[in-house]
């Protein structure tokens, strides 16, 4: 088995984790712990001011009309067919294939004068960068669709685009179809990747493709997905996939404080839907002691149909998030998905499968978060935190409109508040590191004998493929966590 470096490697990935689970009666782990029907105000998840707070006034992007503050900003398609949950395909990182449309090639001599190439971009024009450091003055402003920004040669690591604290996003999306691929974003002030439609616009803005970029110490979101301000625009089916997410011990210092003091997170959705992530680290997204950074991926006020699988969570304060408050900003559907159901929906419907999530720090809270969450899945994953001296909870489902499926997952414990309904079954918890190859190498493939998960799984609809790109279709049944032996 490859260790977890050989993940991001320019060719199938090829990674190592595991899985485990036995049937734990009827899954209700209230039967451990009461429900907690109140407000819940101390509880580390859900601090009583969270800087995040769902639709809340403190989220400075959901009422910026869609735009950031930088310079001569003015706020004036499908993404690479985003992975279907009914039909799961090969676990492919290669790079994407080379770019059509008018090609403008671009080398670090030039960094004064891309921020107006790209502004005054025509659709489908293609920045091919050549190696080196970009260092930006303002932002790089996407208006037009189709445009992609890559690297030469493929390489994330050659291509850095800095904004040294300068620049609140290094780059803004206002359209659809637009591709960032195999570059390194870092230091930014507040996004590095901010996708908004324009505050003007009236369609929503589709087939945002982010693929093989390596993102280092934003100070707010590394990747921010919001509507305008007028709400009138949404951001629709895009991918995020084969990147790395990074927090170092360099940009922890730097990172936004407002609200409970650590505003920044991964990928962070708000009324967002069909989007898929897919493939990707994310690493040391906390801080330490000033407060709780948001998710590692998180997707809520009314998200809709959200795929996030076969990701690598490591000592990241919260893994995953679907939904987060009792209340907050909403998304009118022509559908009406869930016509019975009465009042706010942090997330509808959606999946989270076959991700691993491990951590050891202090700092950590939640591993998947399923808040006012109606019709989500979480199922197939491995979390790995019983090394975390302060773990609220591996998977925590919470709030009277919640309504879950949680299956085949290898976890510390499952907590369940607020009224929050769920089908939990086939799950093991109290896990230890002997259950896998080699923990403190992050190789958490079951080891032979783990004989509590293997085969101790349900099959489920939508499993998807396993961590290492394989289906279950082993042994008497399928194996419990995120990997099938």
């Amino acid at each position: 088995m490859l260790p977890w470096s050989a993940l991001f490697q320019r060719t199938l990935i090829v990674v190592m984790m595991a899985a485990a689970g036995v049937a734990c009666g009827d899954g209700d782990p209230d039967a451990r712990r009461p429900v907690d029907a109140g407000a819940d105000a101390g509880a580390p998840d859900a601090p009583p001011q969270d800087a995040s707070d769902d639709g809340g006034s403190t989220d400075p992007d959901t009422d910026d009309a869609g735009g950031e503050h930088d310079a001569e900003v003015d706020g004036g398609g499908d993404a690479d067919d985003p992975d279907d949950p009914d039909s799961p395909r090969a676990v492919d990182c290669a790079p994407l294939p080379e770019s059509g449309g008018t090609i403008v090639a671009v080398d670090p001599s030039m960094a004064a004068q891309l921020p107006q190439l790209v502004r005054q971009a025509q659709a489908n024009t293609t920045f091919v960068f050549a190696a080196g450091t970009y260092a930006l003055t303002e932002t790089l402003h996407v208006r037009a669709r189709g445009v992609t920004l890559r690297s030469a040669d493929d390489d994330a690591e050659s291509v850095v685009i800095d904004g040294g604290y300068n620049v609140n996003s290094l780059l803004l999306i206002n359209a659809g179809e637009v591709t960032v691929a195999h570059l390194t974003l870092t230091r930014a002030l507040h996004h590095p990747i901010h996708v908004s439609p324009a505050s003007d616009a009236t369609e929503n803005l589709l087939g945002t493709r982010i693929y093989g970029v390596h993102i280092v110490d934003g100070a707010q979101q590394f990747i921010k997905i919001n509507p305008n301000g007028a709400r009138s625009a949404f951001v629709d089916e895009g991918l995020v996939a084969c990147s790395r997410f990074e927090l170092t011990d360099a940009g922890r210092p730097r990172v936004d404080r407002s609200g409970t003091g650590c505003y920044t997170g991964g990928v962070d959705g708000h009324a967002a839907r069909g989007w898929v992530v897919r493939d990707n680290h994310f690493k040391d997204i906390y801080c330490a002691g000033e407060g709780l950074a948001e998710h590692a991926v998180h997707f809520w006020s009314a998200s809709r149909e959200t795929v996030v699988e076969r990701n690598l969570i490591e000592n990241c304060a919260r893994g995953v998030g679907f939904g987060l408050s009792q209340s907050g900003g909403d998304r009118d559907y022509a559908d009406n998905p869930y016509p019975g159901v009465e009042g706010y929906m942090g997330h509808i419907d959606g999946i989270i499968r076959n991700n691993i999530i491990v951590a050891d720090i202090d700092y950590y809270d939640t591993g998947i978060e399923l808040a006012q969450a109606h019709g989500a899945r979480a199922i197939h994953n491995t979390i790995f935190d019983a090394e975390a001296a302060n773990r609220f909870s591996s998977i925590d489902y919470r709030f009277p409109n919640t309504s879950v499926e949680i299956r085949n997952n290898l976890v510390g414990r499952i907590t369940r508040r607020n009224e929050a309904a769920g089908e939990v079954d086939h799950n093991l918890e109290g896990i230890d590191a002997g259950l896998f190859e080699d923990a403190p190498g992050l190789n958490f493939h079951l080891a032979a004998s783990a004989t509590d998960a293997i085969d101790q799984g349900v099959v489920v609809e939508q499993a998807g493929l396993d961590i290492d790109g394989e289906p279950r279709d082993r042994g008497a049944a399928p194996d419990i966590g995120a990997d099938e032996r």
